[in-house]
């Protein structure tokens, strides 16, 4: 078929009520007993009627089967005649017209008999004027067609000229409303991948990410079958790490760079649509799994390569230049999202072997203590940028740390570290909190990194009855004793990393058997339900209230009473309750 020749599927109710009173207007001109317009869908290859009229019912019984079929240019009739000679044909005597045979033995082909003797009777007797429709700028749409049967006269060259003013008007209707068509897929395009896109980038978890891509790929493509393949940097061979409608052999099968037509997608970096020219170069696995169609999408950013996409289809030929370009503006978004989760992924590997070590478990045994410690950063993460602990000195004495650094990320996991590991280094040559304390910020002032602004530390020495602290801006602590209110462990001076010039006050307090120290980080005291914290007095109240649980038991509960009040914590938590016993 002509190359020109493009497709022009619209059904808007204008333009079929358009071209309706066109038609109205040849039949009323012309005196006409069938009229038609018919456009050519080049993808397919098929002729379509876009609005007809037969002044009989036996006609359109006759004709209507004909009008919507596929495009055969060597067995075609007059619309195939018109389109391939480019302008308007008049055949007065169909029997004398040199593609009479070939459109006689379509017509048997086609409909059998009776109906092709009938339909064959009727382009006996009748005259046919066939007239091209084109734009203004010479692209083709497809034909007007007349027909006269007698007794009317038969239709004449003075009659083409009329024709072809009606064609004209035809083709501007086609056009306008392929426009309007074209400008609904874009908007439906665009509203498809503006989705797409959310979906893709709305998480940083690897596998929500892979898992997003095949099945918004599905939904652009409209195709059943969907995998998406990574690219080892190691082993330089592609696969599946997510898959919509691919059989357990398919998705588990590895591909070498350069091995067939994936293969290639991924080596040269340029999307792949099947042709049938290439079939020889296929995998085995299209034919095993009865695939018609597929199209391979490289991931790409820059020059760095994660993957394929890769849709099939059991259908041939379904995946054309539209869908093509979806895909491929799905990739970009696609890539971007795997980029993102994959650094996500790298730092939270190195933030989890950064704090792994100053993060314990179960608390540990302490003779002559209870201890009670919940730790949970913010999503269930392991870089949070809370700092807890509690450790025994070399001459027996406890120290107890409580902090937070400000800021999230990678930088705030390395920075909690370094000053969990300094602190706790420090406290072997001094059991004074004030002067720990001090030396910390100092080293912090030449090491904080310019996305974190400062530390905020409680550090407390047990030494027999006595407790020592100092409190480096952090959110006072609670002291609990047997009797009396309890006591908040306020601050003695800046937070760590203000300021060089900075000095902090040494408290001393007694802290007896069945003393209870409740410290915590401020996202237990910042929990918000609404513009309200669930703060200061609430954590003291439920302190106090329920001080003689097990310190474990109590953490616990800080925990989830926050949490139950304000619904969801937005904040690192770390609580640590500690009881002499």
């Amino acid at each position: 078929m002509d190359p020109g020749i493009e497709h022009d599927a619209s059904s808007e109710t204008w333009l079929r009520h358009t071209l309706e009173e066109i038609l109205l207007q040849v039949r009323v001109l012309l005196g006409v007993d069938g009229c038609a317009f018919q456009t050519v869908d080049s993808e397919r290859g098929r002729i379509r009627p876009a609005a007809m009229w037969f002044q009989t019912p036996a006609i359109r019984a006759t004709l209507q089967p004909i009008l919507d079929r596929p495009y055969d240019r060597e067995r075609g009739g007059v619309t195939e005649a018109a389109i391939e000679r480019g302008e308007p044909l008049l055949i007065n005597d169909v029997k004398h017209w040199k593609g009479a045979e070939a459109l006689r033995a379509r017509l048997n082909e086609q409909l059998g008999q009776p109906a092709a003797a009938a339909a064959w009777q009727w382009y006996e007797a009748s005259s046919f004027i066939s007239c091209p429709v084109r734009t203004t700028g010479g692209r083709m749409l497809g034909v007007l067609a007349l027909s006269r049967s007698p007794p009317l006269q038969p239709l004449g060259e003075e009659h083409l000229r009329v024709t072809e003013v009606f064609a004209s008007l035809a083709a501007l209707a086609l056009e306008r409303s392929e426009l309007l068509d074209r400008e609904a897929q874009r908007a439906r395009a665009e509203e498809l991948l503006h989705n797409a896109a959310q979906q893709v980038t709305g998480s940083l978890d690897l596998d929500t990410v892979y898992a997003a891509i095949v099945e918004q790929a599905a939904i652009l493509a409209e195709a059943p079958t969907v995998l998406l393949l990574r690219l080892d940097s190691v082993t330089q061979m592609l696969r599946t790490v997510a898959s919509i409608g691919a059989s357990e052999r398919l998705a588990g099968h590895r591909y070498a760079i350069g091995e067939g037509m994936i293969g290639r997608a991924v080596e040269t970096g340029e999307p792949y649509v099947s042709r049938p020219e290439d079939s020889a170069r296929f995998l085995s696995w299209v034919t095993d799994e009865g695939v018609g169609s597929f199209v391979h999408v490289p991931l790409s950013l820059g020059p760095r390569r994660f993957g394929v996409l890769t849709v099939c289809h059991r259908e041939a030929s379904m995946f054309g230049n539209r869908r093509l370009a979806l895909l491929q503006s799905l990739a970009r978004p696609a890539a971007a999202a795997i980029a993102n989760a994959l650094e996500f992924q790298h730092e939270r590997r190195v933030a989890s072997a950064l704090t792994r070590g100053f993060i314990p478990g179960a608390p540990p045994e302490l003779e002559g203590f209870a201890l009670g410690t919940v730790y949970e950063p913010v999503g269930h993460d392991v870089s949070g940028g809370d700092i807890f602990g509690v450790w025994r000195l070399p001459n027996g004495e406890l120290a107890v740390l409580v902090g937070d650094v400000s800021g999230k990320g990678l930088e705030v996991a390395a920075v909690s570290a370094m000053v969990r590991f300094f602190i706790e280094a420090r406290t072997w040559d001094s059991d004074r909190p004030a002067q720990v304390l001090a030396q910390t910020n100092a080293i912090l002032r030449r090491r904080l990194p310019g996305r974190v602004a400062m530390v905020t530390a409680f550090l407390a020495i047990i030494d027999g009855p006595v407790l020592s602290y100092a409190n480096a801006g952090h959110v006072p602590p609670l002291l609990v004793g047997e009797v009396g209110a309890p006591r908040e462990l306020l601050t003695t001076g800046l937070p760590l990393g203000v300021t060089d010039d900075v000095t902090y006050g040494h408290r001393e307090l007694p802290f007896g058997e069945h003393d209870l120290l409740f410290a915590s980080t401020d996202g237990l005291l910042e929990a918000r339900r609404g513009r309200e914290l669930f703060g200061q007095d609430r954590i003291a109240a439920l302190v106090v209230e329920h001080a003689s649980l097990d310190p474990q038991a109590l953490v616990e509960l800080a925990y989830a009473e926050a949490e139950r009040w304000a619904r969801a914590l937005t904040d690192d938590v770390a609580i640590i309750a500690l009881r002499r016993v």
